[in-house]
């Protein structure tokens, strides 16, 4: 049966007017369910990333939609092989992504399809197109051409975007995983000057429904035990990334072993048995010592 656990994606900005007692009740739901996963909940919406059989997601949708917030939500399905969650959590959040900005959510990029996405790459179309994902999900995987701002973490785009040298009134296509990201990403972009901007609508998820081997190269990081998908696919098979330490073609994640570092990088098998699971700055920390 493991082999009929699938993995549901989304979110939606929506005001929500009590999320501590809506967190509480969407527990007892899921949990009644059989889902496991996470599920983050504010007073500006909902984001959430759950797994479980067919019949079990159905029922999930049904709840979502008769939801008077939640409905209407565009949820993205990708196979899961096995259950890649341990447990069901529910958590209130000031932010269901955190940006630590307050952003005008009216001054959101322009949607695409995926289609219209696949357009531009196949027409050879004049834009600069944006990765909102963090650098290690970007290493492993990202559209033809598509730059990143160097974030480790989400909430230093507002600094982060500050040093894109990219003209303001060039059309600019973002993406990043579901497409949550992006909305806030989008309206610090417009916050920023930039006049022509556009958001990949339900992200790499949704592109890679529709064009599994298209313009994405390499595998989709998640956050979840699966660490990336697109790995069957001939386009997901190409290798980008490299060793942090002998730089030769890894897409292996790892938490570095340093209490305090934790960082998530690639690292080969063999590296990983030479230095311990330490990633390069937990060394040179170490050295220092």
């Amino acid at each position: 049966m493991s082999n009929n656990i699938f993995v549901l994606l989304y979110y939606k900005f929506v005001d929500i007017a009590d999320p501590k007692f809506e967190t509480i009740q969407h527990k007892l739901v899921c949990k009644g369910i059989g889902l496991k996963g996470r599920v983050l909940i504010s007073e500006e919406g909902i984001n959430g990333t759950v797994a479980g059989h067919r019949s079990e997601l159905r029922q999930y949708v049904e709840y979502m939609n008769a939801h008077p917030s939640f409905g209407g939500i565009v949820f993205k399905r990708t196979p899961a092989g096995k259950m890649p969650f341990p447990k069901m959590i529910v958590k209130y959040r000031p932010e269901i992504v955190t940006l630590g900005k307050k952003v005008d959510m009216k001054k959101t990029g322009q949607y695409l399809k995926p289609e219209q996405m696949h357009e531009i790459f196949e027409k050879g179309e004049d834009v600069v197109v944006v990765d909102m994902r963090n650098n290690y999900e970007y290493e492993v995987g990202r559209f033809d051409g598509a730059i990143q701002p160097d974030t480790v973490k989400f909430y230093e785009l507002p600094e982060k975007i500050k040093n894109l040298k990219i003209d303001k009134n060039k059309k600019v296509v973002t993406y990043c995983t579901g497409g949550i990201r992006c909305e806030k990403a989008t309206a610090l972009l417009a916050e920023e000057g930039f006049t022509d901007v556009y958001q990949l609508e339900g992200g790499i998820a949704k592109y890679l429904e529709q064009y599994p081997d298209g313009h994405f190269k390499g595998k989709n990081f998640v956050f979840d035990e699966r660490m990336t998908t697109n790995g069957d696919t001939e386009s997901g098979q190409k290798m980008l990334s490299k060793c942090a330490h002998c730089k030769q073609p890894s897409d292996r994640y790892i938490d570095c072993a340093k209490p305090d570092c934790h960082q998530l990088f690639i690292c080969c098998k063999a590296c990983d048995k030479a230095h311990a699971g330490l990633c390069p700055f937990a060394i040179k920390d170490l050295a220092k010592k």
